[in-house]
């Protein structure tokens, strides 16, 4: 199994579908698709990889009249899926007479017993992986390093790099399409065999664990299950939320510290293995990534700050038995506050990164303010005005410095939260280093 092979010896893994240009659709099914009045119609399941990544169907011919016009009034098409694994019916959400979005979260068994799933990584960066790898190809075998090989809990992961990743990237840098750039075999450490709601915890690890890191959605997308004979019996076509690479991040992970990727991903799974954590992970990563750049700035600091106040709830109320009374009378900046300081990060505001922040924080109070009390007190500004419009929004720098400030500390407490080890990478103010990273404080601290 290409998965047990030595990291500097090893077989390139196959993706089940094969490696996309970017853009270019990635065709799932080709067959049968629609039966009507005993005939079978035939047509076609994508995923579409331009400027959306969705999955959907589109039938080659259009059945006759009397069909046609009595499907007018049917949101859904009743496809059939003819797949090794058996014959899966499917609802189809229609867009047109002939096209519509595919949503199957089981083709086949959902409790078939599986010795190893294999995921198709859509827009995922480069990240340190030395192992080399290789595939025959006409005129000998070609090798390169891209193999990434690490132990989750009781997970083993073996991910390989396409050969002509710094390729695609350039193109998906330029244009907002989608590509397949690596795949991932997932198999239990002992060998043993598992299923499909086994691994969805690690599935939901990946998907928003990585996207958590990276500071955009990449995804883990079509998951396909095999069997101890290798053969599939189970998969799932779903749309991963996905963002085009061209977008950017400031991304807290820096992407060649790949053992810092595999402490936030084990992490993130024992968050998701967890009933009572699951829910609240799955609401902290996925608001922190939508503020790291959706909408305009207003935006990202209410979802930000949202998140905050979920994260101070849970850790104090739910998880330290605070009182309702207590956890009102100590207001957002002092929770806030709270959290950062157990967290051991910095609540006083750089002026050397946040200069318009830092001159507001001075015309607080005679003292000044720290900075939780500064995020506090513009979050309130934005949502409760006193006025049509308040100062705060011409002020110029300063809500783009309360946003990376809230940011920042909503990534250290989720991180805090989670028990990562690692280091990180500070984006409070434009420009900096790359790779500039430094341990998370908590870790520091505790040396």
């Amino acid at each position: 199994m290409p998965g047990q092979e030595s990291p500097r010896d090893a077989t390139a893994l196959v993706p089940v579908y094969p490696f996309n240009r970017p853009g270019q659709d990635i065709v799932l099914y080709d067959g049968p698709l629609l039966e009507v009045d005993g005939g079978e119609f035939n047509g076609s399941v994508r995923v579409r990889c331009g400027s959306e990544l969705d999955i959907v169907w589109r039938l080659d011919d259009i059945p006759p009249m009397p069909w046609a016009l009595n499907s007018f009034d049917e949101p859904d098409l009743r496809l059939q899926v003819h797949l090794p694994s058996g014959v899966h019916p499917v609802d189809g959400p229609r867009r047109t007479l002939d096209t519509g979005r595919f949503n199957a979260p089981t083709l086949g068994n959902g409790e078939a017993r599986l010795r190893r799933v294999v995921l198709h990584w859509m827009n995922f960066p480069a990240i340190r992986s030395p192992g080399v790898i290789e595939q025959p190809e006409a005129g000998g075998r070609r090798r390169w390093t891209g193999r990434w090989q690490v132990t989750v809990d009781l997970w083993q992961l073996t991910m390989d790099c396409r050969p002509d990743h710094s390729d695609v990237w350039a193109v998906l840098r330029e244009e907002n399409n989608f590509v397949m750039t690596h795949v991932m075999e997932i198999t239990r450490v002992d060998g043993a065999d598992f299923t499909p709601g086994d691994v969805e915890p690690l599935l939901q690890a990946l998907h928003f664990g990585a996207s958590f890191g990276f500071g955009r959605w990449v995804a883990p997308a079509i998951p396909v299950g095999f069997d101890s004979g290798d053969a599939i019996v189970w998969q799932r076509w779903v749309p991963a939320f996905c963002d085009p690479a061209r977008k950017g991040a400031l991304a807290w992970l820096f992407e060649s510290r790949s053992h810092d990727l595999h402490d936030l991903l084990t992490r993130a799974y024992a968050a998701f293995a967890d009933p009572d954590r699951e829910h609240t992970t799955r609401l902290l990563l996925s608001m922190a990534i939508e503020s790291n750049h959706t909408g305009r700035v207003e935006q990202r600091i209410m979802t930000a700050f949202s998140a905050i106040e979920l994260l101070t709830w849970v850790t104090l109320v739910l998880d330290e038995g605070m009182s309702k009374s207590r956890y009102d009378n100590l207001r957002a900046e002092g929770r806030l506050r709270r959290l950062l300081a157990t967290a051991r990060v910095p609540l006083e505001v750089d002026s050397s990164l946040q200069p318009a922040l830092a001159r507001f924080a001075r015309a607080q109070a005679p003292d000044g303010v720290d900075g939780p009390t500064a995020v506090s007190r513009i979050r309130n500004r934005l949502v409760h005005p006193k006025m049509p419009r308040d100062e705060v929004h011409d002020i110029k720098g300063l809500l783009t410095d309360i946003w990376l400030l809230t940011r920042h500390y909503l990534n250290m407490l989720i991180l805090k939260w989670l028990n990562y080890g690692g280091s990180y990478q500070t984006v409070l103010a434009p420009g900096g280093w790359a790779g500039d990273t430094r341990p998370v404080p908590w870790v520091v601290a505790s040396k």
